[in-house]
């Protein structure tokens, strides 16, 4: 088995209605300055990894996480996405939860999941198949920074449907997926000639360890919002 990419897929930093609790969905809040440090720390922590590919939400929280980690990697291109936005709450975006989950302007949840895995397959399926067969042996490294409920989603429904392999212990470790904390997926050749496959694990999720000595916002206002 041989490992020919990772995906580091990491929230964007905290913004100040994110410490204030109000439900931002797409409305373009900024980082604040525990955010900015939060997204120095996480560039800290993947300066030695060489990045191949960059992607990000197109909202300013998002991509200016981006921008913080990627000034280890100057050369790397960053592309904007809004395929990677948060979801779409609608008449909540503003506001203080507890909010009515059935809200008619809000976004499906399967509409988010929809445009997260539609992404996944453009841009990152065909980028890993023509690693199989790599001839320098050098393994990829692809960065993307989104948005808490949809990267959980994304994620449960990649890990549902088979698409990435996940042990439940990962996943009952972190429950949340705290600001700019990082999941990581593994791309592997299994088998050879006829035979080989790529295989496609998860080995961290929501892991904020890199963030060790301050202050982490466990809740996700969006999400709590509509908890009945």
């Amino acid at each position: 088995m041989t490992v020919i990419a990772r995906l580091y897929v990491i929230r964007h930093g905290e913004t100040e209605w994110n410490r204030a609790r109000i439900i931002q969905g797409q409305a373009d809040s900024q980082l604040n300055d525990l955010g900015e440090t939060q997204a120095s720390m996480t560039g800290e922590a993947l300066k030695a990894i060489h990045f191949d590919k960059a992607f990000t939400s197109d909202l300013s929280r998002a991509s200016k996480t981006a921008e913080i980690i990627l000034q280890h990697h100057p050369d790397v291109i960053l592309v904007k996405d809004q395929d990677l936005r948060e979801r779409f709450m609608g008449k909540l975006q503003g506001t203080k939860g507890p909010a009515n989950p059935s809200e008619p302007s809000l976004e499906p949840v399967e509409a988010m999941v929809e445009r997260s895995a539609g992404w996944y397959n453009r841009e990152i399926v065909p980028y890993i198949s023509s690693l199989a067969n790599n001839p320098d042996g050098r393994c990829r490294n692809i960065l993307v920074t989104s948005h808490g409920w949809l990267i959980k989603s994304f994620f449960k429904f990649m890990i549902a449907t088979g698409v990435l392999e996940c042990t439940e212990d990962l996943l009952r470790a972190s429950p949340r997926i705290p600001n700019a904390s990082l999941s990581v997926v593994e791309y592997s050749t299994i088998g050879s000639g006829s035979e080989q496959r790529i295989g496609s694990t998860v080995v961290r999720y929501g892991d904020a360890s890199h963030l060790t000595g301050i202050q982490i916002l466990q809740d996700n206002a969006d999400m709590d919002a509509l908890k009945s």
